[in-house]
């Protein structure tokens, strides 16, 4: 599972996205409203060939361009319920929130497979370990 995540504003600048994903090695971002996961912006999303030329990242909202709805979990969830989240989204990556809804990772298909070896199903996805996450 990935620690290095940090959530973004939906009103920030694509180019604060495209710097903050830089600055921590990740290719996504977890989009907020009003303290509230409501999508993610890929580093896909930022690549400018996707852009329209007419858009100024420096001045042009997440919003405009990031994925509406993200697939979460909560870090006490256990692996059985992630996978069951992940199949019923269809999706490649799990946001995982901690107890007041902030991300405090990001799960892949291959952590899942890995965990689901490791560990019996009914352990939750992050017990033992810190749980720490940068604020918005």
């Amino acid at each position: 599972m990935s620690r290095h995540i940090c959530q973004i504003s939906s009103s920030a600048m694509l180019s604060e996205a495209a710097d903050r994903m830089k600055a921590l090695g990740s290719d996504m971002l977890p989009v907020v409203e009003n303290r509230r996961i409501v999508g993610i912006i890929t580093e896909q999303n930022l690549v400018s060939d996707a852009l329209p030329g007419d858009v100024d990242p420096q001045i042009t909202p997440i919003r405009s361009f990031m994925i509406f709805g993200a697939a979460c979990c909560r870090q006490d969830d256990d692996i059985d319920k992630a996978i069951e989240i992940m199949e019923i989204s269809h999706a490649e990556q799990l946001i995982v929130l901690d107890s007041s809804g902030m991300a405090v990772g990001v799960l892949s298909i291959e952590d899942l497979a890995s965990k689901a070896g490791e560990h019996a199903h009914t352990r939750p996805l992050m017990e033992g370990e810190n749980h720490e996450s940068p604020r918005d």
